[in-house]
C-alpha cells in the first residue's frame, strides 16, 4: 500500500507545478507591460494636459466665452456720444461786446406837457470803432442815449441812424479799440442748429441774461404793428424777455445770427421768439452808416399772395405769382405798364410764388434806380414789363 502512494499524488504534483509556473509568467507580462506605480501617478497629467483644452469646435461654452469678430463689430461702430455744447465759453468770448441800453424818451400829452420816460434794451458792439447794433423800438423818440459796458461804465450813445421797416438802428460810442461779436453769413444757419441769446432782460442788475434754445424756423414774417412787417425773421424758442430787444442771437462759434426783435406771448404760447437775420441787419447798418437812413427800393404796388380760386382762373398754381391789388399812380409800377389784377409771376428772371419772396429780393439784391423786367399774367397771357425801382417813401 505504501508503495502505490506516491504514485497516486504524482500527477497532481506535475500539474500544480505547471500551473505555477504559467501563473508566474502571466504574472510578470502583466507587469512588465504596465506602467510602475511612479508613472501612474505622473503620466496621466502631463499626457493628457494640451488635450483637455477645451476648443471652439468641441466646447460649445468655448465659443460663447472666446471673443470673435462677429460679437465685437457692434461695440466697435457704435456712435461716438458727442459732448454738449459749451455755452459759458462763447458767452465769455462775446460777454465784452453786449452792452445795455437805456433811451430817455419825452412825449408830449395832449395838453402839450411834455412827459419824460425811459425804455431799456439791448445792444452789440459789431465794429470796434464803437457801432452798435440795437433795435429801432428800443430808442425810438429819444433824445438821449445812454450804454452800459461790461465793465459798468456808462458812456453816452449818439444816434447814427434808425430804420421803422426793419426795426434796426445803430449807435456810435467814442473812445478807444472797442471788443466786437463778429457777423456771420445766413447760410450758416440751420433749422435746429443751437442758439444763444444774450440781452439785459427786464433790466436787471449784474450783466446780461443768457439764454438758449434752437432755431425754429428761418423766414418768418411778423406784423409788429399796423403797417409794418418785419420779413425774413430767424424763429428760435431761446427765451426772450423784455429788455433783451436789439441783443445779439449767437451761434455756437459765437458769431451773431440775428438781433433779437419780438417774441409772441400769449397764454396758448410758448417759446416763440424773432430776431432779424444778421443778412438784414448787415445791410441795414451799412446804410445807416454811410447814409444816415436805408434806400429801400420800391415798386409801387399792393400785393396779396395768389388764392387757389384766382389761380385757377389764371391757368397758375396757389404758389406760382403774386397778384397786384393797387397800383400807385405815378410810382415806378404805374410809368412801367403794371395795372391792378395783374399777376407777378417773376421779377428780374426770379420766381416770386409769394410777397415774402419778392419784398426779401427788393430788400437783399435791388437798389433804388436799378431797372427790372417784371413777368405778369393778364387776362391768361404773359407780358414783361420794364421798370425803374424807385425808392420806399419813409412812413
Amino acid at each position: 500500500m505504501e508503495m502505490t502512494r506516491p504514485l497516486v499524488y504524482w500527477p497532481l504534483l506535475l500539474l500544480s507545478a505547471i500551473a505555477l509556473v504559467v501563473a508566474t509568467g502571466c504574472t510578470d507580462f502583466l507587469q512588465r507591460s504596465s506602467p510602475t506605480p511612479t508613472s501612474q501617478s505622473t503620466a496621466p497629467i502631463e499626457a493628457t494636459a494640451p488635450e483637455a483644452e477645451p476648443t471652439p469646435i468641441s466646447t460649445p461654452t468655448s465659443v460663447s466665452t472666446i471673443p470673435t469678430p462677429i460679437q465685437q463689430a457692434p461695440s466697435q461702430s457704435a456712435p461716438a456720444v458727442l459732448p454738449l455744447p459749451n455755452i459759458a465759453s462763447v458767452v465769455e468770448s462775446v460777454r465784452p461786446a453786449v452792452i445795455a441800453v437805456v433811451a430817455q424818451v419825452v412825449e408830449i400829452d395832449i395838453f402839450g406837457f411834455r412827459n419824460s420816460g425811459f425804455s431799456s434794451g439791448s445792444g452789440v458792439i459789431f465794429d470796434s470803432r464803437g457801432y452798435i447794433l440795437t433795435n429801432n423800438h428800443v430808442i425810438q423818440g429819444a433824445t438821449k442815449v445812454i450804454v452800459t459796458l461790461e465793465d459798468d461804465r456808462q458812456i453816452e450813445a449818439k444816434i447814427v441812424g434808425t430804420d421803422r421797416l426793419s426795426d434796426l438802428a445803430v449807435l456810435k460810442i467814442d473812445g478807444e479799440v472797442f471788443p466786437v461779436a463778429p457777423l456771420a453769413t445766413s447760410s450758416s444757419i440751420r433749422v435746429g442748429d443751437w442758439v444763444i441769446a444774450i440781452g439785459n432782460a427786464l433790466a436787471l442788475p449784474g450783466g446780461p441774461t443768457v439764454t438758449v434754445g434752437v432755431v425754429s424756423a428761418l423766414g418768418r414774417t411778423f406784423d409788429v404793428q399796423p403797417g409794418v412787417s418785419l420779413y425774413d425773421l430767424i424763429q428760435t424758442d431761446a427765451v426772450i424777455n423784455p429788455g433783451n430787444s436789439g441783443g445779439p442771437l449767437l451761434n455756437l462759434d459765437g458769431e451773431v445770427v440775428g438781433i433779437n426783435t419780438a417774441t409772441l406771448r400769449n397764454f396758448e404760447v410758448e417759446g416763440i421768439g424773432f430776431a432779424v437775420s444778421v443778412d438784414t441787419a448787415f445791410q441795414v447798418s451799412q446804410e445807416l452808416i454811410k447814409k444816415g437812413r436805408v434806400q429801400w427800393a420800391f415798386i409801387g404796388v399792393g400785393m396779396a399772395d395768389l388764392d387757389p380760386q384766382s389761380a385757377a382762373q389764371a391757368g397758375l398754381s396757389a404758389r406760382e405769382g403774386i397778384v397786384v391789388t393797387g397800383v400807385l399812380e405815378d410810382g415806378p409800377a404805374w410809368r412801367g405798364g403794371i395795372r391792378g389784377g395783374d399777376i407777378i409771376v417773376s421779377f428780374g428772371g426770379d420766381e416770386v410764388p409769394t410777397t415774402r419772396e419778392l419784398i426779401k429780393l427788393l430788400r437783399l439784391e435791388y437798389k433804388v434806380g436799378q431797372g427790372v423786367a417784371i413777368e405778369v399774367v393778364r387776362q391768361g397771357k404773359r407780358q414783361t414789363f420794364n421798370i425803374v425801382l424807385g425808392e420806399r417813401p419813409p412812413q
